[in-house]
């Protein structure tokens, strides 16, 4: 497993990633006591150190699940409050009540003086804990993108301008991306990196369902254009589940970009329709004149051999001019 690997491994491991905060919040706790290690055995110092672990791990696991934005992370937000102000007690009679049951001479008997000394060590704890959450969030994840977004470029740079998705229009896409805020970024590198694994296997087939998504992401990312995406509400799960050549939508709708002028009152329409035959997919875009002289036509060459090599008799694709002044793509599902 190349380092690459390792790190996309991690960045989306909850459980990798907490591991790694668990070992520098020990890393920090022995060098807190490194004046008193000698009056630990092994034994006593994992007694010592397991509350920290069994609040952090609680309240990492929070943080992260409510900073995916689930349907549920006002929950986990709850949750981690509610661990926040339960420390002091759970601490207390942890260190204070349970451990000298079976631990003579660990702590000594509690007394209104300790209660300052446990609140500054919790305080203490909690602060190490933002630190730890901030790094995570914030150093870890400017890392990983550097690190993935400086793959992406290469790959981007090394692309072909004949293929599905030319070299051209993916690295003009990815210029537009990068000025974008970091959230966007770190999300679209995902997206190239999608693209670029499966260029590499042009004739893999997948679920239209799959397709479709990365083909809004493009859109999305297109903000020099206009778009009008409708009728997507029409299909059903077995129409998600039909299989199509992967990067076929998406070299359409480079193919329309590319094509099209900037204009916003000319949008390019992207649109499901019922027909008699079947679900049909529309793409359609007013042809710039001025553009006309630029590109050779091999994406769309491409794609047309994809799905004439899956000899599929329920799949109809068809160009049409309507008008001289715009360009229609259809795609038909028959039933």
């Amino acid at each position: 497993m190349n380092m690459q690997s390792i790190l996309t491994s991690i960045q989306h491991s909850l459980l990798k990633r907490m591991a790694i905060c668990l070992l520098i919040l020990l890393l920090g706790l022995t060098i807190v006591n490194f004046g008193k290690l000698h009056l630990f055995t092994p034994l006593t110092f994992t007694v010592y150190v397991l509350p920290f672990i069994l609040f952090f791990s609680a309240m990492y696991i929070c943080y992260r699940m409510a900073l995916a934005k689930g349907r549920f992370w006002f929950v986990w937000c709850l949750l981690l409050l509610l661990c926040v102000g339960m420390t002091y007690r759970c601490v207390k009679y942890y260190y204070y009540d349970l451990v000298p049951l079976f631990f003579n001479g660990f702590t000594s008997d509690w007394k209104p003086e300790h209660r300052t000394e446990l609140l500054s060590r919790i305080s203490s704890g909690l602060l190490f804990f933002v630190v730890i959450a901030a790094a995570d969030y914030f150093a870890w994840a400017h890392f990983y993108t550097y690190l993935l977004s400086k793959k992406v470029r290469a790959q981007l740079h090394s692309m072909s301008d004949v293929q599905l998705l030319s070299g051209h229009f993916m690295r003009r896409l990815y210029n537009i991306v990068r000025v974008q805020p970091k959230s966007v970024q770190s999300e679209s590198l995902d997206f190239f990196q999608y693209v670029t694994d499966k260029i590499a296997k042009p004739t893999v087939l997948v679920p239209l369902k799959e397709e479709w998504h990365y083909s809004m992401l493009l859109v999305s990312y297109s903000t020099d254009r206009s778009f009008m995406v409708e009728g997507d509400e029409l299909l059903d799960r077995g129409m998600w589940n039909r299989s199509v050549p992967t990067l076929s939508m998406m070299t359409w709708i480079e193919n329309a970009i590319a094509y099209s002028p900037c204009d916003p009152v000319e949008p390019i329409v992207i649109r499901w329709i019922r027909t008699q035959h079947g679900m049909q997919l529309q793409i359609k875009n007013c042809i710039s004149s001025a553009d006309l002289q630029h590109g050779t036509g091999k994406g769309l060459q491409l794609v047309n051999r994809l799905y004439e090599q899956m000899n599929n008799h329920f799949i109809e694709l068809e160009y049409a001019l309507d008008d001289p002044k715009y360009f229609v793509i259809k795609l038909t599902f028959k039933s």
